[in-house]
Parts: structure tokens; sequence; C-alpha cells
């Protein structure tokens, strides 16, 4: 197998790579801190493609080369240079089901770290701070489109005789038919998700997004519109996001519907105990945010970027009292003021009526 030129541009991105790796490591305070900022993003966007993608593509080589020993095969020779890399074997050793299950090997370990990925993405309770889901994020999805996309149209386009060309043109038609309807079902998936209001709210409070902005398919940030013009459910998930993303110990919320809007509570842990903080949209476009030290109940887990266990605390026992409009940058404001108020009361503090 003949890289040619790949393998120079692969080593020219290893060099810029350095680069890249000096600056994470002398900024990685700042970058992973709770306040993620642009400069903050363009840099991790970088390093999920400098950093990561070589792991990645070492996996991938080390994902064939275990296939091969598995099969009872012996490599021949194997090359890696940061963005690309090979492993050498004598075709005659296996059969040509084997052949392509070889070449499949490094692509499903690429997927299966893309899997991972989004697991502690989406999964992690609470959610880790936006800069490591924006890295997690930005190298699953780079990952995917080299091993699903670029790779494959390179191969077949080139004759470079890599991977794919083996896994579709191996003499099995049939194993290549079911490889195809995967590949095509993924890259589907994948083009709903980004798709899927839904899916690039709950991306965008992850990422710490700014109000009126989502996270772009490729990295950074694109426009979605102005801030305060999304429904209400959006405006609070957006707000919450960014006040949680910026406050010094984790936070906790949920999102409620109630008859007279929607509803959203914030926990934490503070100096002396629990903390909370709600706020309640009203049809006319007002929110009333109230605060507390309180001990609240719980209540079964309720969907949402920001996932939490527990009910609204008691509006008659509120420390603080706030009113805002439902518009973004208001919200994130009145949450933050209010939050603190809270945090800096002392917890044996009576309640008192607004």
């Amino acid at each position: 197998m003949d890289f040619g030129p790949f393998i120079l541009f692969s080593l020219f991105y290893a060099v810029v790579g350095v680069r890249v790796v000096r600056q994470l490591v002398a900024r990685r305070r700042e970058t992973f801190d709770r306040v993620f900022t642009a400069a903050d993003r363009a840099l991790v966007d970088q390093a999920a493609f400098f950093v990561l993608i070589p792991i990645s593509v070492a996996l991938h080589e080390l994902g064939h080369a275990v296939t091969i020993r598995a099969l009872g095969g012996t490599i021949e020779g194997w090359g890696y240079y940061g963005f690309a890399g090979f492993v050498g074997f004598a075709p005659t050793q296996f059969t040509e089901a084997e052949r392509i299950l070889i070449a499949l090997a490094g692509t499903l370990v690429n997927l299966a770290l893309g899997a991972a990925a989004l697991a502690l993405v989406f999964g992690r309770r609470p959610p880790m701070r936006a800069a490591f889901n924006e890295l997690l994020l930005q190298f699953t999805v780079l990952q995917t489109l080299n091993a699903l996309v670029l790779y494959p149209l390179l191969d077949v386009a080139s004759g470079l005789n890599g991977d794919w060309s083996q896994v579709y043109f191996g003499g099995v038609p049939a194993l290549s038919a079911v490889i195809l309807a995967c590949h095509v079902g993924i890259l589907g998936g994948g083009f709903w998700a980004w798709r899927n209001a839904r899916v690039q709210g709950r991306i965008a409070a992850l990422t710490g997004a700014p109000p009126g902005a989502s996270r772009a398919p490729l990295g950074g940030l694109r426009r979605t519109g102005r801030a305060g013009s999304a429904p209400a459910e959006r405006v609070l998930r957006e707000a919450a996001g960014r006040v949680a993303s910026g406050w010094p110990v984790p936070v906790e919320g949920t999102i409620q519907r109630r008859p007279e809007g929607w509803l959203l509570v914030l926990t934490w842990t503070g100096a002396g105990g629990r903390r909370a903080v709600a706020a309640l949209t009203f049809p006319g476009g007002d929110v009333q945010l109230w605060g507390t030290t309180q001990p609240v109940a719980e209540l079964p887990d309720a969907p949402g970027p920001i996932p939490n266990r527990i009910a609204a605390p008691d509006p008659a026992r509120a420390i603080a009292r706030r009113k805002a409009s439902l518009d973004a940058d208001a919200l994130t404001m009145a949450l933050r003021l209010t939050m603190e108020e809270v945090e800096a009361a002392r917890p044996t503090a009576l309640p008192t009526m607004g």
C-alpha cells in the first residue's frame, strides 16, 4: 500500500499539532474552567483534531492488528505517521470474508470510540464542563467524517487500495451489502441528529453556546436566531446552561411544564448546605425568580440537558426575589444575581415575603 503524499500531509499536520499541544498545556486551567470563552472553544476544537485524532488513528491500526492475530495470521509490517498508518499482512493467510473483517476492524474501533465519547457527553450526571463536552463532540464528529466519508472517498476514487476497497470489492457481495446498509444508516442517523431541534438544543446547552447560537456541525458556533425569540423552554435552557457553566460548583436543575408556564429549578451545594433558585415563566413574557436555602423534595427524573431530581422550592420561604423578561441575556443575568444573593445568605436565615 502506497500512501505517498498523504504521509507528507500527515507529518506536516503533526508538526502543527505540536504547537497546539503547547498552547493547550500552557492554557489548560483557563481552557477547562467553568467559563468557556470563544478562544477556549477554538483551542479545544483544534485539540480534538491535532491531539485526539492521531490517537484514534493509532487505535484504528491496532484494531487491524488485533483482528489479524485473532484470526490466526501474522503481521508482516506496520507504519504510523500520526494522521495515517497501515498494518501489513499476507492476504493468502485468510479467506475473502476474513480479509473484509480485517479491513473493517479499524473503522469499528473508531465507531466504538465515538460511541464512548457520546455516552460521556450525554450520559454523565451531572454534565461535564462545556470545554470537555465540546472536545469530545468535536472529536466524535471529525473522526466519524474521516472514517466514514473522507477515507472511503479517497480510497475508492484514488485507487489507494485501502480498507474500503477491500470492504466493498473484497469478493463477498452479501457481506459488503450488509456493511453498506450499516454505513448509510450511521451517516443518516448523524444527519438526522444535527437537523433535530431537540438534539441541537441539548448540544448547545452542554457546550455552553450563548443565546441565539448553537454548535456548528464542524465546530465553532452558528447563529440560530435573535436572543429572546425562542420558545420559553429553550430560553430557560440556554440561560440555565450559561449560568451553570460559569458557577464555581456543579449546578443541577430541571425544567418542568406547569399550568402557569415553564418552571426552571437550579440547585447546588453552597456554604453551609443546599441552595435552590427557581424561575417561572408567564404567558405575557415575564419571569419570576425566587431562591431559598430550604430542603427540596425529590421528583422523578425530568428530561433536559441539566438533569435533576428536585421539586420547586416554596415561594413563601423565598430569601431572594427578582423579575426578568423572557430574554436569554436578561434571564441569565437575573439567575446569576439571584444565585449570588442566595449563596451569600446564611442557611439559617428566616424566610421573608417579597
